[in-house]
């Protein structure tokens, strides 16, 4: 699971402004033109931030309703002061206020709800949503596919036999909902059409700085993990978890997929 189950406000882990939190995230990950949204046209943090949302029934309202809460009180007021300096800081654009962002998400927030909380669906524009579109992929990759892990977690490892080394670490002692999940991710990945370049930078965003075997492509490469993973899935027998899967948040409709 990538994040608690965000709507579990009795749970140990519950917070105030917990979509507030999420949005900032999507927000942190754009360079350039990071509060750039205008009444008409939703920024690119605000673009993937919808596009993720359509797997959460809710979120966006609950964004709303956060994000009018903090305008009531304001920003300064102790109790909002206190949270937001625990979140992604608010880099706001020259002849903005930290008010005016906020405001400025507000249209989109609505309008997504209003419609149906459908968008056209597009490749991830940032790194945020790539690690939210795809989590368990991303958790292989920024977990045993960088450089720390070939000099700390696998030392002595060959070049040639790093792959070997990461997959059986990562599949470990028998199947699980997250092995499966990464490889219905690589699929989904695949399914985008992405060229060499663009893939490259996919799976950078995801958090590997890895480069795959020189007789490899970065497709094949991902073809051959994507294969390996089956292959011990399908010798010992797995079978999808029955009622909710824990490879996603219990509010993520993939987490009701069979």
């Amino acid at each position: 699971m990538t994040q608690p189950d965000i709507f579990d406000d009795d749970a140990p882990w519950a917070e105030w402004l917990p979509e507030l939190r999420m949005i900032l995230f999507a927000y942190n990950s754009v360079l350039d033109e990071r509060f750039s949204d205008t009444p008409e046209v939703p920024s690119k943090a605000m673009r993937s931030y919808l596009r993720m949302a359509t797997y959460y029934p809710g979120r966006a309202f609950r964004a709303t309703a956060e994000i009018l809460e903090v305008l009531k009180r304001g920003l300064d007021s102790p109790e909002v002061a206190a949270e937001l300096a625990t979140m992604p800081k608010m880099g706001v654009p020259q002849g903005r206020t930290r008010e005016d962002c906020l405001k400025m998400m507000i249209p989109h927030l609505v309008a997504f709800t209003e419609s149906g909380e459908h968008v056209e669906p597009a490749v991830p524009e940032t790194r945020w949503e790539w690690r939210q579109r795809l989590p368990n992929l991303s958790e292989l990759l920024g977990g045993s596919y960088h450089q720390g892990a070939m000099d700390y977690l696998f030392p002595g490892v060959e070049d040639g036999r790093y792959d070997e080394a990461v997959l059986a670490d990562y599949y470990g002692s028998g199947p699980d909902p997250q092995t499966a999940a990464v490889v219905a991710e690589i699929g989904e990945l695949l399914e985008m059409g992405l060229d060499e370049e663009a893939l490259e930078a996919a799976v950078t965003a995801m958090g590997s700085d890895y480069g795959p075997p020189p007789e490899l492509s970065r497709e094949s490469w991902l073809v051959m993990v994507a294969q390996y993973l089956s292959r011990r899935l399908q010798a010992d027998g797995y079978q999808p978890p029955e009622g909710l899967n824990p490879a996603y948040p219990p509010h993520d409709k993939r987490a009701f997929a069979r």
